[in-house]
């Protein structure tokens, strides 16, 4: 309710958002909230194109009048709000339109001659004006509001949602339409911006807009109940990334699969630490990492669950390597012995492409098993906590524990199982 609150004052509101604390649901909120000030249209944007089309969705069901900007490139890619989008948007306005009249005309042809082609601009062009300036609210990527077809609009009250993902710069496009109510939705201690290039990365881009105000000293507002995960697995990225002060909005009973009886080491606290003690290997690709005993013990459990009864929809394989997600990909459909369909459903992904989801169950393969070479990726607190928090039921970590004790959060975190 502070959030929202907040949100709706003129001026800069950060809200830091720990994960399964609903920040979707408190940002489409905030939206609605927003657009009932009769301020002009609202702005909303995130980093990904994934995330933008959430937030499409859940705005959308407040009732608002919603159109999901897209880039002209993306426009052939189908997503989940297809329907609310610039693009189709006009094409359904009038089926016996001149506008689509010379649209099938070019389907049919091919080309069409430099007239037509010009009106066809035109057409459209004024289609999506007028479709633009109707809608309550706008949603497209921070890169997207810097779309030409956006240039003269002015929007006095931006949202911006994941903005911890987005690099600053990102952040400044829409920010700079004429911001009068700016607010941040985002996490700084989950995964900041991907930057590729290091030298950018060492001169500062993987900083995010929301964490420099954040550690300038601008006070945000913290969501502090998590509805996400069973209580036990929250308590300890609750004491060690939000000092503890993470409130559970689920008990233990609403976390209990009634019809799934994995044998959990402890029966009350559905979470284990596996040691295994194979050695890592430079992958196929030579840039990246797998472990084999790694992957076999996660065969194990992914079939277990299976086995009683769990969906392969409900289980996630979170790696911080490329190579290990390959290989445990490979590995389950050869060694597994259920049919191989269940382990192809299964996803296996990087920890960055789980950021902002959740399983029912999470198995976390830390790959890195070596006397010398240190933990590389593991090392990263923000990391850890987004692999951490991504399950609802059930988290199992397989590892070398000798190895990753030797990093204090990890030592910390093997204590807790």
């Amino acid at each position: 309710a502070e959030a929202i609150r907040s949100g709706l004052n003129p001026g800069l509101t950060v809200v830091v958002g720990p994960p399964g604390t609903g920040k979707t649901v408190t940002s489409a909120t905030v939206v609605y909230h927003l657009a009932k000030q009769n301020m002009g249209q609202v702005l909303v944007c995130a980093p990904s194109n994934v995330a933008v089309d959430h937030l499409t969705e859940k705005i959308h069901a407040t009732g608002l009048r919603v159109v999901r900007l897209a880039a002209k490139s993306r426009e052939a890619v189908g997503s989940s709000v297809d329907y609310l989008s610039l693009h189709n948007m006009v094409m359904e306005l009038d089926k016996d339109s001149e506008l689509n009249k010379l649209v099938a005309l070019r389907e049919e042809v091919g080309e069409l001659s430099a007239a037509d082609a010009r009106k066809l601009r035109q057409l459209r062009g004024r289609a999506e004006r007028e479709l633009l300036q109707a809608a309550d609210v706008i949603c497209t990527t921070c890169v997207g509001a810097g779309d030409p077809r956006l240039a003269n609009f002015r929007f006095r009250q931006v949202l911006i949602d994941e903005a911890t993902q987005a690099m600053e710069a990102e952040c400044l496009i829409p920010a700079v339409l004429g911001a009068k109510q700016l607010v941040l939705v985002g996490d700084h201690c989950q995964l900041g911006p991907v930057i590729m290039c290091k030298k950018a990365a060492r001169a500062g881009l993987t900083q995010s807009l929301f964490e420099r105000l954040v550690r300038l000293g601008f006070r945000p507002i913290r969501l502090q109940v998590q509805y996400r995960m069973h209580p036990c697995l929250s308590e300890f990225p609750s004491n060690m990334f939000y000092e503890g002060s993470l409130q559970n909005g689920v008990g233990a009973a609403d976390r209990r699969l009634p019809r799934l009886d994995f044998p959990w080491p402890e029966p009350d606290k559905p979470m284990f630490f596996q040691n295994a003690q194979g050695v890592e290997e430079i992958s196929g690709s030579g840039t990246s990492y797998l472990n084999r005993t790694e992957a076999s013990a996660v065969e194990k459990i992914v079939t277990r669950l299976l086995k009683e009864g769990a969906r392969p929809d409900q289980v996630g394989v979170v790696t911080p390597y490329e190579g290990q997600r390959a290989y445990v990909t490979a590995h389950m459909a050869r060694a597994g012995t259920c049919r191989q369909a269940l382990y192809r459903e299964v996803e296996v992904a990087s920890v960055d492409s789980f950021q902002g989801r959740e399983k029912d169950f999470i198995i976390l393969t830390c790959v890195r098993s070596n006397e010398h070479q240190g933990i590389g990726f593991l090392s990263d607190p923000r990391r850890l906590n987004v692999a951490l928090t991504r399950a609802k039921y059930g988290v199992a970590v397989v590892g070398n524990a000798r190895v990753l004790s030797k990093d204090p959060l990890w030592y910390a975190l093997i204590a807790a199982f």
